[in-house]
């Protein structure tokens, strides 16, 4: 016949191990938990970008950066080109250039399709976000 301990030392060692099992289901739960609560805060806590969610990207604002830093020293009221028809002061004119300016910058050059900017070419970058606009629709809204 196989006799148990007796005495107050086999009911303390029997509730500890107890305790230790509840206390590692409990970090690890509690492990589990803080994971998931970092990870909606940081979900949460991101700023909105124009161009990372599918189907709401806001290309116009880069596009209008785009064309300030490499087409208005010619393309505008008081460029080199002042008086010649495609010049890009508004919005509206940038919008409603939208296939020229596409054509331009990413259309393989012909004689009726010169280059531009003159004298270099946009990043890689820039005429993604000018093609991505363009097949948008070209709007001020796009």
């Amino acid at each position: 016949m196989i006799t148990q301990p007796e005495g107050p030392d086999v009911h303390l060692l029997f509730y500890t191990s107890q305790n230790l099992s509840i206390m590692k289901i409990t970090a690890s739960f509690l492990t589990l938990a803080v994971f998931i609560l970092l990870f909606l805060i940081s979900s949460c806590s991101k700023k909105d970008s124009n161009l990372t969610q599918p189907g709401n990207d806001k290309y116009f604002p880069a596009v209008k950066t785009i064309v300030a830093n490499n087409c208005l020293t010619c393309h505008s009221s008081s460029g080199t080109w002042a008086g010649r028809p495609t010049k890009f002061d508004t919005d509206s004119d940038i919008s409603s250039l939208y296939s020229a300016i596409k054509r331009a910058v990413a259309d393989p050059a012909s004689p009726t399709n010169r280059r531009m900017p003159q004298g270099g070419s946009l990043s890689a970058s820039d005429i993604d976000i000018i093609v991505n606009w363009f097949n948008k629709g070209g709007k001020v809204s796009d």
